[in-house]
């Protein structure tokens, strides 16, 4: 990870390892620290480039599936999810992460429900926000947020409205905020997974580089 800016692969590797119980203990140089992990969240670190890269996985089935009452929970109210123990394990994941590591650089991945938590816990105190499939409803989408979609994906189809709307209300935002993969299964299930990662250009960087710059498939935009 050069700059900041992420690879595909490496977008899809720490957000596969989000996972997993058992995550990798190194991805592309960066050590996962043991302190700091749960089921929902990984946090790998380099202490070379001096950055962080805090991995929030989406909705598990484990526990009979009750992680998806934190679904339910926000498409009935936005501020309600923000009491779910599941949005207040992120927030004291990612306040550790900055108090322990103050001084690195941030970048935030998240995939399906954990968009939401990216998304509220996205600041200029971050590099970059990812996040792949992501739930929506009427979030607003910052300057450093990007988004990562399957057209045929359905937890994430509201998107596309918002797409516009920023381009035309925060001029610093534009189009290439948002990647869109082409639908080639048919199958909402499959397109809704990390897999769909593989179809991009394995030479595209997405979020900002060093300084202040966009960058997206090796072209930059002054922000």
């Amino acid at each position: 990870m050069k700059g900041g800016s992420l690879k595909p692969q490496e977008v899809k590797d720490f957000l596969q390892a989000s996972y997993e119980r058992d995550a990798p203990m190194d991805i592309d140089g960066y050590v996962l620290d043991e302190k700091l992990y749960n089921l929902y969240c990984k946090v790998y670190v380099s202490h070379e480039s001096e950055k962080v890269v805090l991995a929030f996985r989406g909705t598990g089935m484990e526990n009979l599936g009750t992680d998806w009452i934190n679904n339910l929970v926000f498409l009935v109210s936005d501020p309600g999810y923000k009491l779910t123990p599941r949005y207040r394990t992120a927030v004291k994941m990612y306040q550790n992460a900055m108090n322990t590591y103050q001084g690195y650089k941030f970048e935030l991945l998240g995939h399906s429900q954990s968009r939401i938590i990216v998304n509220n816990l996205c600041s200029n105190k971050v590099r970059n926000c990812i996040s792949l499939n992501p739930a929506y409803k009427n979030a607003t989408l910052k300057n450093n947020e990007y988004i990562i979609r399957s057209k045929g994906d359905v937890v994430s189809k509201l998107t596309e409205p918002k797409k516009l709307i920023n381009s035309v209300l925060y001029p610093k935002w534009s189009k290439n905020h948002m990647i869109t993969i082409n639908d080639k299964t048919g199958n909402p299930i499959t397109e809704h997974k990390v897999d769909i990662l593989d179809r991009l250009n394995p030479n595209m960087v997405i979020g900002r580089g060093m300084g202040n710059q966009l960058m997206i498939i090796n072209t930059k935009y002054k922000i």
